[in-house]
């Protein structure tokens, strides 16, 4: 297998399967990119032809090249499930964030009513016996280690009667029990709706983990993060600069001999991959990971949670479960596992609430007022609630930077045609220019189609394209010309 037909079986038309990792717009960056990286990971070795390209083991080759494919494919559905969890995390948030507060804030309120003389004079009437069942709840989740807390069976109905023992009905009104009643269920009703809406959008913080282990199947993570912002700041000056193709080449292929000496730092890529197949990674890294838009905001999203997550440990205490973490895993690694922990212990404070909830119900007809040190651990949770709350509303607030960024990444295409045979680039510049924002204008590529007559191909952001896209004719250089999708 030569070097053009190796590029063609994993990004071409020559693929087995029709689930191209490129698209044609990409191919001739992904072409530029696999031919630099393959004359620098092949500078200093032997010349080779057909006739000794892996000939002594072609199906191990194929084999290779099958198994390198399947992590690729990994890749790209994780990207893609990644990003659909963002943009649903950034919808939901806002929908999730005010009762989310209003839920903390019912707790701490209904912590303080369960120590005023007015709630423990009702309770003492109607309620009792249940401070033994609540404080062993409760005060065993300050005991539990952040991990265990997670995995800890919450189902503890069973065990309240024979914890209580028979118990001991005390003369009360039907009035003052369901006055009762009625509040804690109200307070039961808002901590499961609050579960149910958490639930919902926290998949986005399964995915930083998720992801980074699969390109760490690849190539080092870390390496990744740390070119992604060399990239990025490159793609930024040469939108600015407006470059040309040669321009871009010119100027990107020192970014790409840069990047590739991090990225075969002691021969790493060479020695797993060989000469043939480590250009191939180069390019799917670059292409895929580093230039398609969508990937590019999700690894800017992903360090943005993890660095975040890295200042919830201190907060949330979690210094000995971050300790023993940083022992086994990079910092990268306990970041993501402490965002997607964070996510958890939300579910479990939420789950043993509702359980607290669920023996006080049961228990409704014994007499004994709940004492403060226990009805302070309602509060406890709720202010590991907040913290917690925190740290995703500023994951929100960093990731929704980049909600313009995902608008603009969605393109809308038009074609022109029939334009006058003198018509240029520039008259259809001038000519789109009325009904396009500044930015969009600027933003919009141009190209003339391979066709017989003088046909354009507009291509803007969608989300600039509204007026445009009313147009069913252009003025080209005084000639009306169809404007057709």
């Amino acid at each position: 297998m030569v070097k053009d037909a190796l590029f063609q079986r994993v990004f071409g038309q020559k693929r087995r399967d029709s689930d191209l990792l490129i698209s044609d717009d990409e191919l001739t960056l992904a072409s530029f990119v696999f031919d630099v990286a393959y004359d620098e990971i092949n500078s200093n070795a032997d010349e080779f032809d057909d006739r000794n390209f892996d000939t002594a083991s072609v199906l191990s080759f194929d084999e290779k090249i099958e198994t390198t494919l399947a992590k690729f494919d990994s890749i790209v559905v994780i990207f893609k499930r990644s990003f659909e969890s963002q943009e649903t995390f950034l919808k939901s948030f806002e929908k999730w964030a005010k009762p989310c507060q209003k839920t903390i804030e019912s707790l701490r309120v209904f912590a303080e009513e369960m120590q005023t003389d007015k709630f423990n004079s009702d309770i003492a009437r109607v309620v009792g016996g249940v401070v033994g069942t609540i404080g062993g709840i409760l005060v065993g989740l300050s005991f539990l280690t952040p991990l265990a807390a997670v995995t800890v069976p919450l189902a503890i109905g069973g065990g309240v009667t024979s914890a209580l023992g028979g118990g001991v009905v005390v003369g009360t009104t039907g009035t003052e029990l369901v006055l009762v009643k009625n509040r804690l269920e109200k307070v039961k009703t808002l901590i499961e709706e609050e579960k149910e809406r958490f639930s919902a959008m926290a998949h986005w913080f399964t995915h930083p983990e998720e992801l980074e282990n699969a390109i760490n199947s690849l190539v080092d993570f870390d390496i990744l993060t740390e070119i992604l912002p060399e990239v990025q700041n490159f793609l930024e000056i040469s939108e600015q600069k407006k470059m040309t193709d040669d321009e871009f080449k010119n100027e990107f292929k020192q970014i790409l001999k840069d990047s590739l000496g991090k990225m075969n730092k002691d021969n790493k890529l060479k020695n797993e991959y060989g000469n043939e197949l480590a250009p191939v990674v180069i390019t799917f890294v670059f292409v895929v990971c580093l230039l398609k838009v969508h990937n590019r905001i999700v690894l800017d999203c992903v360090m943005i949670t993890q660095r975040l997550a890295l200042g919830l440990m201190s907060v949330l205490d979690l210094g000995v479960l971050a300790g023993s973490l940083i022992g086994k895993l990079a910092v990268r690694s306990v970041a993501s596992t402490i965002a997607k922990f964070a996510v958890a212990e939300i579910l479990t404070c939420l789950g043993i609430i509702i359980d607290v909830l669920n023996v006080v119900f049961s228990s409704i007809d014994l007499h004994k007022r709940p004492e403060t040190k226990h009805t302070k651990k309602i509060k406890e949770v709720a202010e590991k609630f907040e913290k917690i709350f925190l740290f995703i509303e500023g994951v929100y607030n960093e990731t929704k930077k980049y909600k313009s960024l995902i608008d603009e990444s969605q393109w809308t295409t038009v074609v022109i045609l029939h334009a006058p045979d003198d018509a240029g680039h520039e008259d259809f510049k001038i000519a789109i220019k009325q009904y396009l924002p500044e930015d969009g204008w600027r933003k919009m590529k141009i190209k003339r189609l391979e066709t017989r007559r003088n046909n354009w191909l507009v291509k803007i952001p969608t989300i600039h394209s509204e007026m445009l896209l009313q147009q069913e004719t252009m003025n080209i250089k005084g000639k009306n010309c169809v404007v057709t999708q």
